[in-house]
């Protein structure tokens, strides 16, 4: 076993009590936290026995000739007797919350370490693989497959990415665009005000959705080519080929503008831009999918290279 390579085994049993550590922090942290709360409750126990001993003790002789001095001395006794037992309480939680900060704080300075500890490894991962290249070809030929599929990875990560970016872009705009339409076809309540003024209205909101939807047409051509990127064999339909939605935003409301009034068809043209939402949102849902299934892919690819690194003699 070479030099490397015991450094890096020892590195990584490093890397892995420090995680424990880790662990155990927390479950001090959670300790620390009930701990503080029983403190915080027996400070106010302790001080309201300590005010029930002082009053009792303060009693003046008037108070003493309507009472029997021997009820007074029980009383007082007991109440001495539950300040004691609530200080030995307190006490006894105080010293455990002290015992758990100094055990915190210990653990913190070496909890510290696990960064430089990890480009330690990382490093020596570095130089044994470099080690492995020149003087192992068969772990060599593993690894190098290994990195050809982390390439292959990396570069339909990137696809998926940028699809991911249109895609949201495109949802975006269709979402406004169908914001728009609705607010066509029910404006707000306090918009209302004579017929005049809420066609003015209307006829913002037309414009708004119509200006969104060619804007959304463009978007959604990006898309489609980016989404083919990613998925050469799989169908992309948004409700209509996208040559249609063109001719949906150009034809359509030219005819609004001159009849616009017509809530029917802004209905039916909220529908389909409904419909285009669910659609669009299905397809960025696929993408988020193979993202996540990449990352997933990624890391275990890594952790297979470090095993073959690591466990190579």
């Amino acid at each position: 076993m070479s030099e490397i390579q015991n450094k890096l085994k020892e590195k990584i049993q490093e890397a892995e009590t420090i995680r424990k550590i880790q662990s155990y922090t927390v479950q001090l942290q959670s300790r620390l936290t009930e701990e503080e709360n029983a403190l915080a409750v027996m400070e106010q126990t302790l001080a309201k026995e300590q005010r029930d001993v002082e009053l009792l003790e303060k009693e003046g002789l008037t108070t003493m000739f309507h009472k029997f001095l021997g009820d007074r001395e029980d009383r007082l006794q007991i109440e001495r007797q539950e300040y004691l037992t609530a200080a030995l309480k307190y006490n006894e939680i105080y010293k455990s919350v002290d015992l758990i900060r100094y055990e915190l704080n210990l653990l913190s300075k070496k909890e510290q370490n696990l960064g430089n500890v990890e480009k330690e490894i990382t490093g020596l991962i570095k130089q044994r693989e470099a080690e492995i290249m020149q003087l192992e070809p068969t772990i060599a030929a593993q690894l190098q497959g290994l990195h050809e599929q982390v390439d292959k990875l990396h570069k339909f990560e990137t696809e998926v990415n940028q699809a991911l970016s249109t895609g949201n872009d495109a949802f975006d705009k269709v979402r406004k665009t169908e914001y728009y339409l609705n607010e066509a076809q029910f404006p707000d309540k306090h918009m209302w005000g004579s017929g005049y003024q809420s066609k003015i209205v209307n006829h913002q909101a037309v414009d708004y959705a119509r200006d969104m939807a060619y804007q959304s047409r463009q978007s959604l051509i990006r898309f489609g080519n980016e989404y083919r990127d990613v998925y050469p064999e799989r169908p992309f339909q948004i409700n209509m080929e996208l040559e249609d939605f063109g001719r949906f935003a150009e034809v359509f409301f030219n005819n609004l503008i001159s009849d616009w009034i017509l809530r029917q068809k802004v209905s039916k043209s909220l529908i389909t831009v409904r419909g285009t939402v669910q659609q669009v949102g299905r397809f960025v849902e696929q993408l988020n999918q193979e993202k996540l299934t990449i990352v997933r892919k990624l890391q275990e690819l890594e952790m297979e290279r470090k095993r073959t690194i690591v466990s190579s003699e």
